[in-house]
């Protein structure tokens, strides 16, 4: 008996450990799994993904006009005819006409309006793609912003909690003090104020942190984990804003995009010229007809022929179409760049916004050092009563604001560097290495160019 209890109390202890195991796991996140997450279950990734896949069928509509058409006409029917002759003799006849008939067009020359076509949906699928890209990088910045801001709001509860039970603690010594007359009505006042005030401040720093966990949620769509971590890890930057400013404007996905519509407006111009040039088409068609009517039993016919269309004038539509694609050409240049302008000057806020924080990170340490050492020195001061109480809430005070402001300040250096990330277009599940499955776009969209036939694709 003895011996089994020994293994049932072994086993309680190692389920205990393996539920510690998983309770950890569970009530731990980590910022990339925070972002893993909100990349894989995000709608509007999701929403843009499925019209990326609408957009990508535009392609296969456009190679489908380069091919032959090929229509069947089958027809089966029931004739009666009445006729009377010179001699007054009526005739009936009975006949039930069939036929089968085959046509095929393909067209042979249409002033390149095919492949300018092409071009321009190409452009725009690809630009749709930088758009998709673009969301993506958005909700990944939006999660790494809720993340280290709940983070935040729980650091600075652990601070204010912190600061209200050691304003509390002072506080009843104050009582004390006064109680036995060293010190006054002024002082027990003063201490109760700033504990109410620490205790407000505390109430304040868990509501933030109830909208932060709101925000998460709808984010990354769970529950905020119990646990967050502060990312140790440090993402290359380059040295120079100039740099910065090279490879956003190369591969940032709102300005390959912007790009992309303006390529896909200077062919929309081309195609718009081909409604003025001349088309030739090839027509084939086979037909065979059963007892077509009461004169012959069989009836079969075969024509080749190419039909030229030449557009002379129509009323100026086809050149106004011509002038109102240039116009819209010459918009999304202006939009681009627009767009290229208005990523510089946020890129230059935020870099210049980064090297103050990180010059204010050394200051600030430094100051709660010394804020540290000068708190230590007015308490010793204060009890043997060169110091009052003030003097003491105060240092107080002061040695909490530098903690609060270097949480903060820490908080908005990773906060900028993501921010520069995804202006460089380089705020990916790939680059940030995130543990989640992406989809391979480009082997989709070759895929389409493919299908000839299904519903599948």
């Amino acid at each position: 008996m003895e011996v089994n209890f020994k293994r049932i109390q072994l086993i309680k202890i190692l389920l205990f450990i393996l539920s510690l195991f998983y309770s950890f796991e569970t009530f731990s996140t980590t910022i990339n799994q925070a972002m893993a997450e909100a990349y894989k279950n995000s709608p509007e990734i999701l929403a843009l993904r499925s019209k990326l896949k609408a957009s990508n069928q535009e392609i296969s509509k456009i190679l489908g006009e380069n091919r032959p058409k090929i229509n069947l006409d089958t027809r089966l029917g029931y004739d009666r005819t009445d006729t009377i002759n010179t001699s007054s003799v009526e005739k009936t006849q009975y006949n039930n006409p069939r036929s089968l008939s085959l046509d095929v067009t393909q067209n042979i020359y249409d002033s390149g309006k095919k492949s300018h076509n092409l071009e321009k949906k190409e452009a725009e699928i690809f630009s749709n793609r930088a758009d998709l890209f673009s969301i993506e990088q958005k909700v990944l910045l939006e999660t790494a912003k809720t993340y280290l801001k709940l983070f935040e709001a729980i650091e600075l509860n652990k601070l204010a909690k912190n600061n209200y039970q050691v304003l509390q603690q002072h506080l009843e010594a104050t009582k004390s003090r006064f109680e036995v007359g060293e010190v006054t009505i002024t002082d027990l006042s003063q201490a109760q104020a700033r504990a109410m005030k620490a205790n407000a401040n505390e109430i304040k720093t868990r509501g933030e942190i109830e909208i932060e966990k709101s925000n998460y949620f709808s984010l990354v769509g769970k529950d905020a984990p119990k646990i967050l971590s502060f990312p140790k890890k440090n993402y290359f930057l380059p040295q120079s804003l100039k740099e910065i400013i090279e490879i956003a404007i190369k591969n940032n996905p709102k300005i390959i995009s912007f790009g992309l519509r303006k390529k896909a407006s200077f062919h929309d111009i081309s195609l718009s010229v081909t409604d003025l040039l001349p088309k030739l088409d090839l027509n084939i068609s086979a037909q065979k007809a059963w007892d077509p009517n009461t004169f012959f039993n069989e009836y079969q016919n075969f024509k080749l022929d190419l039909s030229l269309k030449v557009p002379l004038y129509n009323g100026g539509v086809n050149y106004a179409n011509v002038r109102q694609k240039r116009y819209t050409a010459l918009e999304k240049s202006q939009l681009l760049d627009n767009e290229i302008k208005k990523l510089v000057r946020e890129i230059e806020i935020t870099w210049f916004s980064l090297r103050t924080y990180k010059t204010q990170v050394k200051a600030i340490q430094a100051s709660i050092e010394a804020s540290n050492t000068a708190l230590k020195g007015v308490k010793e001061e204060a009890s043997v009563g060169t110091r009052t109480t003030l003097d003491v809430l105060d240092a107080e005070q002061e040695a909490l604001q530098e903690a609060i402001e270097l949480i903060i300040i820490k908080n908005n250096i990773l906060s900028s560097t993501y921010d520069l990330l995804e202006k460089m277009g380089r705020l990916s599940p790939e680059k940030l290495k995130l543990n989640t499955a992406t989809l391979n776009y480009e082997k989709d969209y070759e895929a389409v160019k493919k299908i000839w036939l299904g519903f599948e694709g």
